[in-house]
């Protein structure tokens, strides 16, 4: 592994990431830079040129500003594209600042520091355009939870070295003079936003599908404010403003009474605001990847609140027992401390976060929407209510402290809501692409039977339908068989009797749906025969889901007999999952815990596709069948990647994929009957899709919807991390080997039969052609004696090539003995059968024939 590897590894940065991220630093890097050093120069310029009651003017003034630019920006969207958008703002800024900065000495009067001053929310502004909605269109939802926090650190560097620079620069230049470092980092930050938009090109540019477009159209034409997830965007977006602004005020006039002198205040604001970055660093590099997985997006987006909530009443309560002292002033500090440090560490990368489950089209002119509505107006409001509370003396700030407080009460309220808000839009992207899915799904071919369901005519005659039942023809007898179970007679039946014993499969298919459709008791004996018979199974099962629950008592009798194999015993409960009703239920509740994994795993679809929810004595048994399944989808993974020498379309890894594919809907089918949750049921069927940015969206909803117990061993297994990863964060609860390519097949071979398919044993028995250390032919000559076909063959064949006096040998024992499949199974590869005509070849050549019909009909 090298270094960057290792960085990447610890930032927690993906294959593929490395680029854009560090782009994305460097861009807020720079922007870091202008921001910290505009901000402590302007604002200790405005602070020893305006008086207390001057401040809340500014916040109003800010707060229209801000307004007016957003509305220029709506206008500006349905004019120009993103890209440009997005440059035009960044050139706006860098030409205002460097028109203001370079004005005439004259006009260097404290009006000139009051525009500075508001400028400082114009830099927020666009920020917030040019950088979180550019990451939010580029990274998907999985993404943003990992590296909005960290895409941001480099804001946090510069402002950790900004801030504490500026008392050791202030020695030198004036504080006039030292808003060119703001300049010069802008410069740098358009050239950064040039290289970005061209390295993600094809992401902004790329053609918008039907869907989209229409959603574009929907989008100009009604209100973004209607949805209830965007109005409670908007709170979350208004309050931390509001609260800012409230905070900063406070924060302000003390600061204002201890440091009058501009050059001592700036240098302490530097110092301040330099500590609230180191600990915004420590924060984002160790604390917030791990809150956010652990507790989800809300935590970060009520943490704030929270702790605002307990600086405040520590804060009112001291003011009202000892007044504004020095220990009072400290506790402003505090809060304007987490206004600084946990908002941009914590509570602003978790709030971007929240636009992801939008369509990318609406989520940037929410965002600029956003930006200039909600935001200004929390600047605007605030200014206004402490305008209006500062015109009374008698009003001070421990007063102000206790009417924040019922502002931190709502705020901390709306806070709480994002949960199930935040779920249930992230359901309904989940649901727009499952609809998606199901249209692009291609309709299964009819059976053939169904073109010859045609019935005769009413009016002929039962002796006909006799005479027909006993025809040479094969053609009259199925007219027979057709006409015999719509006929409404007693005796019908005995006549189908004989047409169940037909020699001709057509015929002996319409008699057994026949039978279903007569609903006669003295049938269904012969109908559970045929449940035996490969050949007429499905036909069967069809007729029997058509005589309904009356039958289900016969199918426990039959499922119950000694002699049964599983593989019947399997396909008697998915009949009786197609049947339903109470008995039904009754009889899958009752086998919950049968000792064939393919007759338990009928047994719980069937009961999540009857909607039960398990009982308390049920819930020891589904638990650890759950715990089971999730082990051996981690066994999977564990094979994969010791696998890793194989092409990811080598037969032997799209097996294994083929086994996940089984085994992911079977968890969450055990999910949605532990806990009664359907969700469970749309993400098992999606969250395979290679699709990113709908298996973020889900993932995203297990986080929200899982309880605790099982977050920290699912959520892991569809994280977007690497395999190893993955395998690593699930030891603690699934513990996996790392084996050599040629001891992992042998332990898919020797895997139980429970577990995996017979082919993907197959395979694994193929891949033993190839030259390994360990002799295989003990191995091989255990599978060749598989009662399963496509094992046993496979086997062979492998032992012939490999040892072929071991093969010759057991050709020869098996002669004398009444096994003769496996006899006529050797004999055939000792004649000279070609591995292209093994069954394991066959199976694969029909599986890309219909891979290959599948796609073409799907690009039709």
């Amino acid at each position: 592994m090298t270094q960057r590897d290792t960085v990447y590894k610890l930032m927690n940065i993906q294959p593929g990431e490395g680029k854009t991220v560090l782009l994305f630093v460097t861009y807020s890097l720079f922007m870091g830079v202008a921001v910290a050093v505009f901000y402590t120069c302007t604002t200790s310029l405005f602070l020893t040129s305006f008086t207390r009651s001057e401040l809340p003017i500014a916040f109003i003034a800010g707060g229209v500003l801000i307004y007016g630019l957003g509305l220029a920006v709506r206008l500006l969207q349905r004019t120009i594209s993103f890209v440009q958008l997005n440059r035009t703002l960044l050139a706006f800024l860098v030409v205002t600042v460097a028109s203001m900065l370079m004005a005439p000495s004259q006009m260097h009067t404290k009006w000139l520091y009051f525009v500075l001053f508001l400028w400082n929310r114009v830099f927020v502004f666009i920020n917030g355009i040019t950088f979180w909605a550019t990451a939010s269109r580029i990274f998907n939802l999985q993404q943003a939870k990992r590296l909005f926090s960290f895409i941001s650190m480099g804001d946090v560097i510069s402002s950790v070295l900004s801030y504490f620079s500026v008392p050791i620069l202030l020695r030198f230049v004036s504080t006039e003079k030292l808003l060119f470092i703001s300049l010069i980092s802008l410069f740098v930050c358009a050239g950064l936003l040039t290289v970005i938009m061209k390295r993600c090109h094809s992401q902004f540019t790329a053609v918008p599908s039907q869907a989209q477009t229409s959603g574009e159209a929907i989008a100009d034409s009604e209100p973004l404010v209607d949805p209830p997830y965007y109005r409670l965007l908007y709170l979350l977006a208004l309050l931390p403003v509001f609260g800012l602004v409230y905070v900063e005020f406070m924060f302000t006039v003390e600061l204002k009474e201890v440091f009058p002198d501009k050059e001592i205040m700036a240098g302490f604001l530097g110092i301040f605001f330099g500590f609230c970055a180191i600990v915004e660093a420590a924060i984002k590099s160790f604390l917030y990847n791990r809150l956010i997985s652990t507790y989800s997006i809300r935590t970060g987006i009520i943490l704030l609140p929270l702790t605002l909530l307990f600086s405040y009443v520590v804060t009112a309560v001291y003011g009202s027992l000892y007044g504004t002292t020095s220990l009072f002033v400290a506790f402003v500090t505090l809060s304007r401390f987490f206004m600084s440090s946990v908002r941009k560490s914590i509570n602003d990368p978790a709030y971007q976060v929240l636009f992801q489950p939008i369509p990318s089209i609406e989520r940037t002119r929410l965002q600029s929407r956003i930006e200039g509505g909600p935001k200004a107006l929390g600047n605007t409001l605030a200014g206004v209510l402490l305008l209006i509370l500062t015109k009374f003396s008698a009003i001070t700030l421990v007063h102000l402290s206790y009417l924040f407080l019922i502002v931190i009460g709502v705020w901390t309220y709306v806070a709480f809501q994002v949960r199930t808000e935040y779920r249930d839009m992230l359901q309904k992207a989940v649901a727009k692409s499952a609809a998606l899915l199901q249209t692009l799904a291609t309709r299964s071919p009819k059976a053939a039977i169904s073109e010859n369901s045609r019935r005769l005519s009413s009016n002929q005659s039962f002796d006909l339908m006799v005479q027909l039942a006993h025809s040479d023809s094969p053609e009259d007898r199925l007219r027979a068989a057709l006409e015999l179970g719509h006929s409404g007679r007693y005796y019908a039946y005995t006549h189908l009797l004989t047409l169940l014993q037909d020699e001709h499969p057509v015929v002996r298919k319409a008699a057994l749906l026949a039978a279903g459709n007569l609903r006669k008791p003295e049938l269904w004996a012969r109908l559970l025969d045929h449940l035996v018979l490969e050949q007429y199974r499905n036909t069967a099962m069809t007729a029997l889901v058509s005589i309904g629950e009356p039958v289900v008592p016969v199918l426990t009798r039959f499922f119950n007999n000694t002699d049964q194999s599983p593989d019947v015993q399997a396909h008697v409960v998915r009949l009786v999952n197609e049947i339903g009703g109470e008995t039904a239920l009754r009889f899958l509740r009752a086998r919950i815990n049968h000792p064939v994994q393919a007759v338990r795993d009928n047994v719980f679809e069937g009961l999540h596709k009857m909607r039960h929810r398990a009982t308390v004595t049920e819930r020891s048994h589904i638990l650890l069948q759950l715990d089971e399944q999730l082990g051996f989808l981690v066994w999977l993974g564990a094979a994969r990647l010791d696998l890793g020498d194989y092409s990811r379309q080598s037969a032997l890894i799209q097996s294994l994929e083929a086994e996940k594919q089984l085994v992911v809907p079977k968890i969450f089918h055990l999910l949605a009957v532990l806990y009664g949750d359907d969700r469970f049921d749309v993400i098992g069927r999606l969250i395979t899709e290679p699709n990113n940015e709908l298996q973020g969206y889900l993932i995203e909803l297990l986080n929200t919807t899982l309880p605790d117990e099982f977050k920290r061993k699912i959520v892991p297994l569809f994280a977007d991390v690497p395999l190893a990863q993955k395998l690593s964060r699930c030891a603690v609860y699934y513990p996996q080997q790392r084996l050599s390519t040629e001891a992992r097949l042998h332990d898919i071979i020797n895997k139980d039969f429970n577990k995996i398919t017979p082919r993907l044993k197959a395979i694994a028995i193929r891949e033993l052609l190839n030259d390994f250390h360990t002799d295989p032919t003990t191995i091989l000559v255990a599978s060749a004696a598989s009662a399963n076909r496509l094992i046993s063959e496979t086997a062979f064949y492998v032992l012939h090539v490999r040892n072929p006096v071991r093969f010759a040998a057991l050709h020869t024992a098996l002669y004398p003995l009444a096994d003769k499949t496996h006899y006529q199974t050797a004999d055939r590869i000792a004649k000279g059968l070609t591995l292209d005509n093994l069954l394991i070849q066959q199976d694969e050549l029909v599986r890309s024939e219909a891979a290959t019909t599948q796609f073409a009909q799907t690009e039709t």
